[in-house]
């Protein structure tokens, strides 16, 4: 989300009314950005609010873009609150304030590795430098599995425990499965003509973003479509990115659950709490893509620290910062490529050399193999050497100058532009994008679920949406059958009908004021029983911030009362 767009959210949300506040408020705390039915929505019982008022209010709610709907059968919806409203919604309503430890109090477990989008990165190289074949049933050849899973850092023992559900689980590991599933849901590679190739346009845009963007990228997609269908599960992941939190200090994972947060007082018995043991996977993602460092203390606690800070990262506020750093060549012939040389470059760079290593620094080397292999794509020696001296910050050694143009000749013969392979060759310059046109310069690209090998969890990425909001006079039931006074006039009513007013509110979702020991309450009513006749509710006392207590009111335990209805 950017500045921009969270500073629009939180003014949209103050400027929401107190009671579309609370019902919202409600909502998120009790599905985050899960979805729920009619019937959920019926029951909801929200502090001083009578069902109508919920429902008026859930209304609008939906007319601001607050929730939305898909049609789950006839006339039948689900409704859930977008996912670019949960961050705006977790700074307004979860106000943390973790214990941090200091380092020597916490052991490291395991280092952050170098990150997915370098992953994604290397495989992308990987992709274009070789036929990643596909079987008929679109699966990529063992081999290129298995080569995909030795170019990436990331481990299988870095996913396995989110049980993430995908296609053709039985050829792919779980970690080649989430870097091939993001590629395809971002568009960077399709299935062409019985392999995989990287998408040229997508891929000139991808490559013009900075780091820092890409990796704000692929972590909203993960929180999108990787956390289980678990409202608990979705807090906890807003949770940890909180603005409150900054890098580098170690955080108990236990402290950032469930527990902290308050909740619906008539729900609390319903929400399903959320362990350690079933956070712990997603930290374990986190770190093996690079976002965290897992680490326990003296007392066994899991805990972790961001590697970055997580308000920048999901602020987008460096989307902007050019990046213009250069490559330094060695007379060894390897290439050291420092974090701020564009990724335009960095992927000019790995099409013609073989990569030794990714950490701070990026190393490459010049190989006859590898300069062979790019002068079959397209990029002779020349080509390389031209880009070498363009971007080499220090030149190019004259030894390296040499064995080019030696190799050069040994290539020439075999070198044919015509059998060039469709898509980007290494040769061409991947021009940087503004931001008119480029589909990642937003501050969330949304991803097209049905791309990716990843099967939904939640029902709602497969359903039509329903942009059809009912009208708000058709919540309010048609009053001309209710004596006018009962809404109007404030006094005591005979035993009769003051019991029939209390049954009238209870069908209409309704709300009374009654005087009890001389004071003036609000009671919502919840069950009616008849022998004896008694009906529960809520009381409330009005103007006051106090909550409500649930009570049984017998015949003749109140006395003034009116009808209130929105």
């Amino acid at each position: 989300m950017t500045d921009q767009q969270n500073s629009a959210g939180r003014c949209s949300l103050d400027q929401l009314h107190p009671k579309e506040r609370s019902v919202l408020q409600y909502i998120w705390r009790r599905f985050a950005g899960q979805s729920f039915d009619d019937d959920r929505l019926r029951s909801m019982h929200v502090q001083r609010l009578s069902g109508m008022e919920v429902q008026l209010a859930f209304v609008s709610l939906r007319q601001q873009g607050w929730v939305q709907a898909v049609k789950k059968g006839w006339s039948e919806r689900l409704y859930f609150i977008p996912f670019d409203k949960l961050q705006t919604l977790q700074e307004a309503f979860c106000h943390l304030k973790p214990e941090p430890l200091t380092a020597t109090a916490v052991k490291l477990l395991q280092e952050g590795r170098s990150g997915i989008t370098v992953d994604l990165f290397n495989v992308l190289v990987y992709i274009a430098k070789h036929h990643a074949a596909m079987t008929g049933k679109g699966v990529l050849h063992k081999k290129h599995i298995q080569r995909l899973g030795s170019v990436a850092e990331l481990t299988p023992s870095d996913v396995e425990g989110l049980l993430l559900r995908y296609a053709h689980d039985e050829a792919y590991p779980p970690h080649v499965a989430v870097i091939l599933d993001l590629l395809l849901a971002f568009e960077l590679a399709a299935p062409v003509q019985g392999s995989l190739k990287a998408n040229t346009a997508a891929l000139q845009h991808w490559l013009a973003l900075p780091r820092e963007a890409m990796d704000r990228l692929v972590l909203l997609n993960m929180m999108e479509r990787y956390v289980p269908n678990h409202a608990e599960y979705q807090h906890f992941t807003w949770r940890i990115c909180d603005s409150s939190l900054t890098r580098g200090i170690w955080l108990a994972v236990d402290q950032l659950l469930a527990s902290s947060m308050d909740r619906p007082e008539r729900d609390a018995s319903k929400a399903q709490s959320l362990s350690v043991e079933d956070a712990a996977p997603w930290v374990r993602l986190l770190t093996g893509c690079g976002y965290t460092d897992l680490g326990v203390d003296e007392e066994g606690r899991l805990h972790f620290r961001w590697r970055m800070d997580p308000s920048a990262l999901l602020s987008g506020g460096n989307r902007n910062h050019p990046v213009e750093g250069q490559l330094f060549i060695q007379p060894d012939f390897e290439l050291l490529i420092p974090p701020d040389v564009s990724y335009t470059v960095k992927y000019t760079a790995a099409m013609c050399t073989e990569r030794i290593s990714d950490d701070l620094m990026t190393v490459y080397r010049l190989t006859r193999d590898s300069v062979a292999q790019a002068a079959e794509a397209g990029m002779g020696p020349e080509k390389i050497l031209s880009f070498l001296k363009e971007h080499a910050g220090t030149g190019v050694p004259e030894n390296v100058q040499a064995a080019l143009c030696q190799w050069g000749k040994d290539t020439e013969r075999s070198w044919n532009p015509e059998n060039l392979p469709a898509g980007t060759t290494p040769g061409e310059r991947v021009e940087a994008c503004d931001g008119s046109d480029n589909r990642y310069h937003a501050a969330r690209y949304v991803c097209n679920p049905a791309c990716g090998l990843m099967l939904p969890a939640r029902r709602e990425f497969v359903l039509e949406l329903d942009d059809c909001v009912p009208d708000r006079v058709s919540i309010v039931p048609d009053l001309n059958h209710i004596p006018v006074m009962w809404t109007r006039d404030w006094r005591s009513y005979h035993s009769s009908t003051a019991k029939q007013m209390m049954e009238q509110a209870l069908e209409l979702s309704a709300k009374l004021e009654i005087a009890i020991d001389g004071s003036r309450m609000e009671f919502i009513p919840f069950q009616l029983e008849r022998q004896p006749w008694k009906i529960s509710g809520a009381l409330y006392e009005p103007d006051s911030e106090k909550m409500g207590s649930t009570v049984q009111l017998g015949e003749g335990e109140w006395k003034e009362m009116r009808l209130v209805v929105p």
